[in-house]
C-alpha cells in the first residue's frame, strides 16, 4: 500500500495541513510517491514521481583538497632549494659582474681583432666550430655526433659555449654544468653579435704556458703581432686550442706540424683552403721562438730542422741579438715531421682523385 497525497478540498484550501487518504495498491505505478505540494491557496505544482528509494537527504557540500595540492608549495619550494644549490656548485659567485665585464669587452676585443688576418679566423673557425655564422648558440649536429660515438670526453661545443664555460662557470665536468653552459650560450647569441663572440673568444682562449689570448700567443710564439701572422703560423696556433699544454711546439717539436696539418685539412675539407696552397704551407719551415731566457736550458737540444721542419729562434744572449739554437739532429722528431709532410701529400692525392 502507498501513501498518496490528495488534492485539498474547496473547503480545505485555507488549511495549514494537507489531508492524507491512502489508495489500493494495485491502481498505483509500483511504489511511488506522488505529492501535491500547494504553495498558495489557489496554485498546485506539477505532479513530481520519484522513486521511493532514490529519496535521499542532501547533505551539505564539503571542499575537499587533493593531497597533492597541499604538497605544491612544499614542492616548488624544495625545486628552488635545488636550483640554487645547482647553479653555486656550476656557477661563478661574481656571474652577473662577470657578465657585464664580457659584454663591455666584446667591444674592446673587437676593436682589438679587426686587424687580423682572414686565414687566422677562417683557421679558428674552421677547426673548433665550422658551423659557427650559422648555429644559433649551441650545435644540434655535433651534439648528436657526440652523443652517437658515447663521447666521454665530451664533443659538441661550440665557440660560444667554450667562451661561456671559460668564462662563468667552474672546472665541473657535470651534467648540470654542461645544461647550464648551453642556457647561457643561447643567451649570449641573444646578447652579442657573432663578430663580437668571436672576438672575445679569441682574446680570451688560454694557448699555454700561461699565456692567454691569440695576441700574447704570437707574440710568445713567433715574436710578432698577429696581423702578421702567416698561414702556416696561424694554423698552428689554432691546432693548439684543444690542449695547449700538451700540443706546444716548444715540448715537442714535432706536434707543431703535426696539428698544423689537421688543421690546414678541415680548412680544404670545408672550402676555406684549396689543397695545393695547404701542401705548400706544410712544407714550409716553421720557426718557434723564446723570448723569456728561462727557456733555454729546458730547449738546449733544440735542432735547426731541414725546410720540412721546425727551426727554433730564442734570445738568449745578453745582447738580445736574436740566434738560432742548433744541437744535436734528432732523427725520431724529424721522422715524425716528414712523416706529417708525407701524409699530407697522400690524403690530398686521396681528396684530387675524389673531387674528379
Amino acid at each position: 500500500m502507498s501513501l498518496v497525497v490528495a488534492p485539498p478540498h474547496r473547503s480545505m484550501i485555507h488549511c495549514k495541513t494537507p489531508k492524507f487518504r491512502f489508495k489500493n495498491p494495485q491502481n498505483l505505478f509500483g511504489k511511488t510517491l506522488t505529492f501535491y505540494s500547494l504553495k498558495s491557496p489557489t496554485h498546485f505544482n506539477s505532479l513530481l514521481c520519484l522513486p521511493v528509494n532514490s529519496v535521499r537527504p542532501e547533505s551539505p557540500s564539503i571542499q575537499t583538497h587533493h593531497p597533492i595540492q597541499e604538497l605544491l608549495p612544499l614542492l616548488a619550494f624544495s625545486l628552488t632549494l635545488l636550483c640554487f644549490r645547482l647553479l653555486s656548485n656550476v656557477l661563478l659567485p661574481d656571474f652577473a659582474l662577470r657578465w657585464q665585464s664580457l659584454v663591455a669587452f666584446s667591444r674592446e676585443a673587437e676593436a682589438r681583432t679587426k686587424s687580423y688576418p682572414k686565414h687566422l679566423w677562417e683557421a679558428i673557425v674552421a677547426y673548433e666550430d665550422r658551423r659557427f655564422f650559422t648555429h644559433f648558440g649551441i650545435d644540434p649536429v655535433g651534439i648528436g655526433r657526440a652523443v652517437l660515438s658515447l663521447s666521454v670526453r665530451g664533443g659538441g661545443s661550440t665557440i660560444t659555449q667554450q667562451l661561456v664555460k671559460n668564462t662563468f662557470l667552474k672546472n665541473e665536468r657535470t651534467f648540470w654544468r654542461k645544461t647550464l653552459e648551453m642556457v647561457l650560450a643561447l643567451a649570449l647569441e641573444r646578447t652579442m653579435s657573432k663578430q663580437r663572440i668571436l672576438s672575445s673568444y679569441v682574446c680570451k682562449i688560454y694557448l699555454g704556458h700561461g699565456i692567454n689570448g691569440i695576441e700574447s700567443a704570437s707574440k710568445f710564439y713567433f715574436g710578432k703581432h698577429p696581423s702578421q701572422l702567416n698561414l702556416a703560423e696561424s694554423a698552428m696556433l689554432a691546432g693548439l686550442i684543444p690542449a695547449p699544454e700538451h700540443r706546444s711546439p716548444l715540448r715537442d717539436r714535432s706536434s707543431g706540424k703535426t696539428y698544423q696539418a689537421r688543421v690546414l685539412k678541415r680548412m680544404v675539407k670545408f672550402g676555406f683552403l684549396d689543397i695545393k696552397m695547404a701542401l705548400l704551407t706544410v712544407r714550409q719551415p716553421l720557426y718557434v721562438r723564446l723570448r723569456r731566457p728561462e727557456h733555454a736550458d729546458e730547449l738546449s737540444d733544440a735542432s735547426s730542422f731541414s725546410e720540412l721542419g721546425v727551426g727554433l729562434k730564442s734570445k738568449v744572449n745578453e745582447e738580445g741579438t736574436e740566434s738560432t739554437l742548433k744541437g744535436t739532429w734528432d732523427w725520431e722528431r724529424e721522422s715524425k715531421i716528414r712523416e706529417v709532410c708525407e701524409e699530407m701529400e697522400r690524403w690530398a692525392m686521396k681528396a684530387e682523385l675524389r673531387s674528379s
